[in-house]
């Protein structure tokens, strides 16, 4: 798609762009489908120096704290999207265009909030929205989540994980004192990070993908967010430790910009049984 336009079911609010769009996604947040009574929305993001209204000029609310939906007055065809923290783009919505066979999307936003009926199979890729837990709701089943994901060290580390010894109170704590965010799928976290703000550092632990779910991305995007909330906070470094005999994820690690920067030893052990793993954030 190079430029277009596009109306609202009366004719009377218009517009065109010009260019290429920015993005072309599905999103499945619950506030789009409900301001458009639709299970989904198709969006496309346009920047604003290409984009103008050519007909009657939509009418807007704000439906929450900076976020601007335009709608036609006389018909109520819902018209586009201004996020507040992309300023330089607004979003079209996909049916509106003069030709919405020239859209084509490239992947679902927000797919953790999908509604359970919607069976989709154009094998895009999907981007779940990290959640941070409050440390007030049911810890339970990230903790299933936790030992389901780390099964496969019995017998291969030693010592044993220290996951034996986390309850859910604990888990409860470590989501009041530091972070924990988890990304969901039909409601049930499938993947989950530890995050523990110290001195220029930010501790990364307890990085578990259910194992359905490997492959899918979902551990490099909560390091991603990692590197965000190190940033937010001001610290100049991610920091994990591994066990030795781990060497698989010694190399994810290290794919995602990670380096072997240390090695430790459990109390009563002779020899390392961790390595330490940093990445530093320029």
């Amino acid at each position: 798609m190079d430029g277009g336009s596009g109306h609202c079911l009366c004719g009377a609010v218009r517009f065109s762009f010009e260019g290429a769009p920015n993005w072309q996604a599905h999103c499945h947040c619950e506030s789009c489908r409900r301001a458009t009574a639709s299970p989904f929305t198709s969006f496309l993001g346009v920047s604003h120096s290409g984009f103008r209204w050519t007909g009657t000029p939509p009418a807007e609310r704000e439906s929450s704290p900076g976020v601007r939906r335009f709608f036609c007055a006389t018909c109520g065809t819902p018209m586009a999207y201004q996020s507040p923290t992309r300023r330089q783009e607004i979003d079209l919505y996909a049916a509106t265009l003069d030709d919405p066979s020239s859209y084509a999307p490239t992947r679902h936003v927000h797919w953790n909030e999908r509604l359970p009926w919607v069976k989709l199979c154009d094998g895009l890729p999907v981007h779940r929205t990290p959640r941070r837990l409050t440390g007030d709701e049911d810890m339970a089943p990230v903790l299933n989540l936790l030992h389901a994901a780390f099964a496969y060290m019995e017998g291969v580390i030693d010592p044993p994980s220290s996951l034996h010894r986390l309850t859910v109170e604990g888990v409860a704590r470590q989501a009041r004192a530091g972070e924990i965010w988890v990304l969901d799928d039909a409601g049930a976290p499938v993947a989950c990070l530890f995050l523990t703000p110290e001195p220029e550092r930010l501790y990364v632990g307890k990085l578990a993908v259910a194992d359905v779910f490997r492959g899918a991305g979902l551990a490099r995007q909560l390091m991603l967010l990692a590197e965000e909330r190190a940033r937010a906070l001001g610290l100049g470094r991610l920091e994990l430790q591994s066990r030795v005999e781990l060497a698989a994820n010694h190399a994810a690690f290290e794919a995602m910009g990670f380096e072997r920067t240390g090695e430790t030893a459990h109390e009563g052990y002779d020899r390392p049984t961790s390595f330490t793993f940093t990445r530093l954030l320029g």
